[in-house]
């Protein structure tokens, strides 16, 4: 079975988490720790996680920062030892690839999943616009 825990600073692994749920249909897709939004310490959260992993399953946990505390506290636990993937620096791009593709989670198909999603994180520039589209208010046609 395929297991995906996001972990982050404040609401962006609940708002991710919503996301998936209304692009796959499927809420309880993805579990999320969003740390720091109250006093608990969400620690244990993440253990219950790991310790949930059974033989066979392809686990990843996504966190947000690299180097920030949620990641280093992913990095302590050890999510290895289990058999758990970590990714950092989690984009809907990337969970969506990883929950949506057929191929088995590997260090080499998730390395693919990951410089995938990469291409998603772009600056948009505006279009060049000819006075005459300007005009016309043409630009999405």
């Amino acid at each position: 079975m395929k297991r995906i825990l996001i972990a982050s600073h404040g609401h962006l692994a609940s708002g991710i988490q919503s996301s998936i749920g209304i692009l796959t249909g499927n809420p309880d897709a993805v579990q999320s720790i969003d740390a720091y939004v109250d006093d608990s310490d969400y620690t244990e959260n993440i253990k219950a996680f790991l310790d949930s992993v059974e033989p066979g399953d392809e686990a990843v946990i996504f966190t947000d920062i690299y180097g920030g505390s949620v990641f280093q506290k992913v990095v302590l636990l050890q999510p290895e030892r289990y058999g758990v993937f970590h990714v950092t620096g989690v984009n809907l791009p990337a969970v969506v690839q990883v929950l949506l593709s057929a191929e088995p989670i590997t260090e080499q198909s998730l390395d693919s999943l990951v410089g995938e999603a990469q291409q998603y994180l772009q600056r948009v520039a505006p279009p060049e616009v000819s006075d005459s589209e300007e005009a016309d208010g043409d630009f999405f046609d």
